[in-house]
């Protein structure tokens, strides 16, 4: 499924990211949106306590339309490169790009293979990037995350929810009336 990341808007969207975060990872540190960050939306440091990872959120606003990709995403990269460093000397060994931007599949051509190839190269330490499709996978299982942004609900969602709570008339009043609004679309 495609979610309308386009929806939110720049601030949210990073918010949704840090959300989305937050649950693959409890321990995330996110940063509040629209202040000098240093490079950082987000940070992880491991158990270990060496292995520090920044995550950074670039959105478009028509990211549908947005030509060469390989080349935004390096471009803007290029323009982080100065505070990637700082963060390098403080430590980071992982760098994550998060965009709402698809990336394209061909293998060694498409926009995935060739950012994830020179991100690494040129941040200089493993990187990767999430396009539109990584983090619509997992939003997939984060219902309650889909709510908290109802920006990005479909009309699944609505339907699957109408369906489960139809525990009384009052409800099931509801239910058919949303039934009959959406036959009627």
């Amino acid at each position: 499924m495609d979610y309308q990341f386009e929806n939110l808007g720049d601030e949210r969207f990073q918010e949704f990211c840090q959300a989305l975060l937050v649950k693959e990872n409890p321990g995330m540190q996110c940063f509040p949106v629209g202040m000098p960050d240093g490079g950082r939306d987000a940070s992880h440091l491991w158990a270990d306590g060496l292995e520090l990872a920044v995550f950074q959120v670039k959105y478009v606003r028509n990211a549908a339309i947005e030509r060469d990709l390989h080349k935004w995403i390096l471009t803007i990269v290029e323009g982080e490169i100065p505070k990637i460093k700082r963060l390098i000397q403080r430590g980071m060994k992982r760098y994550f790009l998060l965009t709402n931007v698809p990336g394209t599949s061909h293998l060694d051509s498409g926009s995935i293979d060739k950012v994830n190839a020179e991100l690494s190269q040129l941040v200089g330490v493993d990187s990767i990037c999430w396009w539109r499709d990584d983090l619509a996978r997992r939003l997939e299982s984060q219902e309650t995350l889909r709510w908290a942004y109802p920006e990005l609900l479909t009309g699944v969602d609505v339907l699957r929810w109408a369906f489960q709570h139809q525990n009384n008339d009052a409800e099931q009043r509801r239910t058919s009336a949303l039934r009959t609004f959406l036959g009627d679309q």
